[in-house]
């Protein structure tokens, strides 16, 4: 049995740490073009979707009927009601990634499933799955209710994280979580970094 010729084995040692130092080198380009192109949160002002029923339930002494405020909004939810918790909780620290590709998200309330894709930071949303979010957020319709008639939804909404009525679970990779902004969101949200 002949031993293979040096100078082959040598080419072959060659291509694979020419592979190895290019793959390396694209996960270093990739994280590079992250930080250059990460950009200041986008300023993101909404009304609140249910000013109206909420003056509709308050009565002359400026008490409100929080229970029926509830209730109707649990009836009329809507794209609108999507769009400002989903300011609430940061969207607007995100942003398309280097490859041009725009935050996804995907809200599971109940049994209505939404998605929202983040242009500019503000989000827009419709019901419906989807199937490459990047993101998923479970809670309850109630539980969202509750986040926008209360005096301060973002707290709300880190209070509901953190007591687990509201859950955050992160399907893309961290490279492509990082490229559109998502770990800053994750982390002004949980006060903890993402980890893998």
């Amino acid at each position: 049995m002949a031993n293979e010729n040096p100078e082959k084995s040598n080419h072959r040692t060659i291509k694979i740490l020419l592979i190895i130092f290019s793959v390396i080198l694209l996960i270093l380009i990739a994280f590079v073009a992250g930080v250059m192109i990460r950009k200041s949160p986008v300023e993101i002002i909404l009304e609140n979707p249910m000013k109206a029923i909420i003056i509709a339930n308050t009565n002359v002494a400026g008490e409100v009927n929080l229970k029926k405020v509830i209730e109707q909004g649990e009836i009329e939810f809507n794209e609108d009601y999507i769009n400002y918790i989903l300011a609430a909780l940061g969207t607007n620290y995100l942003h398309k990634s280097i490859l041009g590709k725009s935050p996804v998200l995907e809200l599971v309330l109940g049994e209505q499933v939404w998605n929202s894709e983040i242009s500019g930071g503000m989000p827009q949303s419709k019901i419906g799955e989807i199937d490459n979010e990047d993101l998923r957020i479970t809670l309850s319709k109630e539980e969202a209710v509750k986040a926008i008639v209360s005096p301060e939804i973002k707290q709300f909404m880190k209070d509901s994280v953190a007591n687990g009525n509201t859950k955050i679970e992160l399907i893309a990779g961290k490279v492509d979580l990082f490229s559109k902004g998502y770990l800053e969101m994750y982390n002004k949200l949980t006060g903890e970094e993402i980890k893998g």
